[in-house]
């Protein structure tokens, strides 16, 4: 799949409708305003969080590609992004997971989800980084 294709027209409906994309009815969509690590250029990137009790998580599968998603180069060197997700808009951190901990979350996702189960097997021997989305409080924020 050319996501570089497929990202602007799911960027823009997601805008349009309040986080609602079709093709992506019953999943939860989230845009994170990233920025380059090596370009200092802003990025929009949609993604499919991984919500768990009030909790956000980003999974760094690249749909099972043996290479990095760009998003986690930008985040890792910038964590500090904005957030788009259920139609509010949001400042935030994003922390990587401890290769233990995040390697039982995709243990524990996967025995739920054939699909993460391909994604895992065809990116190995690639490490699948986790990240967990934290909002910034409004009196942090400055």
């Amino acid at each position: 799949m050319d996501w570089r294709k497929l990202n602007p027209r799911v960027i823009a409906e997601f805008r349009q409708n309040a986080g609602k994309v079709s093709g992506f009815e019953g999943l939860p969509l989230i845009l994170l305003q990233t920025i380059g690590a090596r370009s200092g250029n802003r990025f929009d990137v949609p993604l499919i969080p991984v919500l768990e009790a009030g909790r956000i998580f980003l999974f760094g599968t690249n749909a099972g590609s043996v290479k990095q998603p760009a998003w986690v180069f930008n985040v890792l060197a910038h964590p500090r992004i904005v957030v788009e997700y259920d139609a509010r808009v949001f400042d935030a951190m994003i922390e990587p997971l401890s290769r233990i901990k995040a390697d039982a979350r995709l243990a524990l996702r996967a025995q739920d989800s054939e699909q993460l189960q391909q994604y895992l097997a065809s990116a190995a021997p690639r490490v699948v980084r986790v990240f967990e989305v934290r909002e910034i409080a409004a009196s942090m924020k400055g």
